[in-house]
């Protein structure tokens, strides 16, 4: 398969969990997570927490100039890094975000 969408690097992003399938993550909500790369559909990040394929999870995408903006989500991948850590794949269902704004 191949992309049909640009993908950015992402030194400097980061996201915070907030909710998933609907419940507030109070316990994740300060903690960050590192983005690898990033485009107009999605982005793969790096975390110590399991998530399962198909959660909706409600992020707070933070950008390095410090603009934050929340999307909504579903985890569409897993790959496992190591024993304590996996990246996700995040494809965005709804709070477009412009490449333009984050250096792409």
């Amino acid at each position: 398969m191949k992309r049909t969408q640009e993908r950015a690097s992402a030194d400097g992003y980061c996201i915070q969990v907030l909710i998933v399938n609907g419940e507030v993550q109070n316990h994740l909500s300060h903690k960050s997570f590192y983005i690898e790369n990033i485009g107009k559909g999605g982005f793969r990040f790096i975390s110590d927490v399991q998530f399962e394929l198909e959660d909706r999870v409600q992020v707070l995408l933070r950008f390095p100039d410090d603009h934050s903006q929340e999307v909504l989500g579903r985890i569409c991948y897993s790959d496992v890094i190591d024993d304590d850590t996996m990246a996700y794949g995040f494809s965005v269902i709804d709070g477009f975000y412009s490449l333009l704004s984050i250096g792409g």
